[in-house]
């Protein structure tokens, strides 16, 4: 009996299921396709002057003004585009487009006039744009005092040729950051000078950070994840995608798909090999298997957490898919599939 016992829990243990978690850097197409000729961007400031918004308490009190915010947001973008080596040049008009304190869109003939001084092919109009912060104190049963600083940015973009047509529909941004500390922050803004600088500043080049993907195809992290178990050959895939040898984790998966007879274990063993597909960008095979294990799922239980992951990761491929000519485009990779 106690050799029995000892088999027993040895097929418990291996048959124990385990989700691991790892992060993909996946490249994600821009919001504006640019055409090939378009090799130099300009950056206007073309934003209205109107300030009625700002706080009248706060000037001259050192703190950042919506000029100061505007002025790290579009450097930022200036410089974050040029350092990813897209476009010829990137560059920021050193002066305002609007002085006035209402919204003005460029005109065709401002437009061709600014990119024949600059010789750009296009450019790019910062039309609206908006920034604050405040400050939130209050005593709670937990910590004495629990203070809250936030920041806001809005901002409101449009992309022309040279000769003054849109190139897209115009970009909406909206973006906000918040610190919370263990202590007692004064409500009053002007008795956080350093932390609300430091904060506004920060998010002024957090959202320079994610414009600059809306212009150019940029890479992001993004949390995915496998299923493994004790058993030997399963240990031995996670290790393979411990040291990112996706290839050879895909053939240990395969050859357990090929011989189970499972459902669930097929479910999980066809997620995996779409990861692996996925990581190594091969995103119609790792389509096609996260279809395979949807199509495996029992008819009658499609809200398991099985099923509800399998489904998620589903709807992902599938937009990483359907966004793929975009991208290959923006790359200037098309041609290359073609040939293939």
């Amino acid at each position: 009996m106690r050799k029995l016992s000892f088999i027993f829990i040895g097929i418990i243990l291996s048959s124990c299921v385990s989700t691991k978690f790892i992060t993909l850097e996946v490249r994600e197409p821009a919001a504006v396709s640019f055409p090939p000729e378009v090799t130099n961007v300009l950056i206007v400031d073309n934003s209205s002057s109107y300030t009625e918004n700002e706080d009248e308490s706060t000037k001259g009190s050192g703190i950042l003004e919506l000029d100061s915010a505007r002025t790290i947001l579009l450097n930022s973008l200036a410089l974050f585009m040029n350092e990813e080596n897209y476009f010829s040049k990137v560059e920021l008009y050193p002066h305002k487009t609007n002085n006035s304190e209402t919204s003005i869109p460029l005109s065709k003939s401002k437009i061709q006039s600014l990119c024949k001084e600059k010789q750009a092919n296009s450019i790019i109009s910062l039309d609206m744009f908006a920034i604050s912060a405040q400050v939130e104190s209050e005593n709670t049963a937990y910590f004495t005092n629990y203070s809250i600083l936030g920041a806001k940015l809005g901002a409101f973009i449009n992309v022309y040729s040279a000769e003054g047509a849109l190139y897209s529909t115009p970009i909406g941004y909206i973006d906000s950051l918040f610190r919370a500390e263990e202590r007692d922050w004064s409500r009053r803004i002007k008795s956080n000078i350093a932390e609300v600088n430091d904060l506004i500043t920060e998010i002024s080049v957090v959202g320079a950070d994610k414009l600059t993907g809306k212009f150019i195809p940029s890479w992001k992290t993004q949390d995915r994840f496998y299923y493994s178990d004790n058993s030997g050959k399963m240990k031995e895939a996670a290790q393979c995608v411990d040291a990112g040898k996706w290839a050879e984790a895909a053939e240990i998966w395969s050859d357990l798909y090929d011989t189970e007879t499972n459902p669930k274990k097929m479910i999980r063993l066809a997620l995996n090999l779409a990861l692996a597909n996925e990581a190594i960008d091969e995103t119609e095979n790792a389509f096609s298997w996260i279809n395979t294990a949807f199509g495996l799922l029992p008819s009658n239980n499609r809200k398991s957490q099985l099923a509800t992951e399998v489904t998620l990761y589903k709807e992902i491929l599938r937009n990483r898919l359907e966004n793929k000519p975009k991208l290959y485009e923006q790359l200037g990779l098309e041609d290359i599939e073609e040939e293939k």
